[in-house]
């Protein structure tokens, strides 16, 4: 083997060594990004359960959190509700038996929607539901009584109506 034959093999070596060292210590640095970001996972985590328990803490006991897609959800309902009497109201001059019992499903649906957005002295993160939900409570009470008043009433079921687009003329 002459001079440049050797140098070029030791070239070679170096050279297969060098590649070597750096995949290893790519793999080194790829470990190390992989155990960043479970920490950084973990630590988000942890840190929103923190959050959580912050909301917990700060508020009074007599507060309620309510989300925003729970809001969303009970309004559609309710907005569905008020359709369905509307209907119901719609098809005969005269309401059955049966269709006062649809009402009075309906009311009952209506009652049980509207205490889940609270009701009494329970303060809630939304101001309007606030101010407005015993009102509109009272209004549901009513229309129930009526209904099944001996002969029904059926009067009340507009104030329904009347205190959705009340709370709703600014939206």
């Amino acid at each position: 083997m002459n001079q440049t034959q050797a140098i070029n093999s030791m070239l070679t070596l170096q050279a297969t060594r060098n590649l070597h060292l750096e995949k290893e210590n790519f793999a080194c640095q790829r470990g190390s990004a992989s155990l960043q970001l479970l920490w950084l996972v973990m630590l988000s985590v942890i840190l929103l359960a923190g959050c959580e328990q912050m909301r917990k803490d700060t508020y009074p006991g007599d507060f309620v959190y309510l989300e925003q897609n729970k809001v969303s959800g009970e309004m559609a309902l309710l907005s569905s509700y008020v359709s369905q009497l509307d209907e119901i109201m719609l098809d005969d001059a005269t309401v059955s038996s049966e269709q006062q019992q649809q009402i009075l499903a309906v009311l009952s649906n209506i009652d049980a929607s509207a205490n889940r957005l609270g009701s009494g002295n329970v303060r809630t993160n939304h101001l309007l539901i606030d101010s407005h939900i015993d009102q509109f409570k009272l209004d549901v009470d009513t229309a129930i009584r009526d209904a099944r008043a001996d002969p029904p009433n059926y009067f009340a079921l507009g104030r329904l109506s009347g205190s959705c687009a009340g709370c709703h003329k600014y939206r």
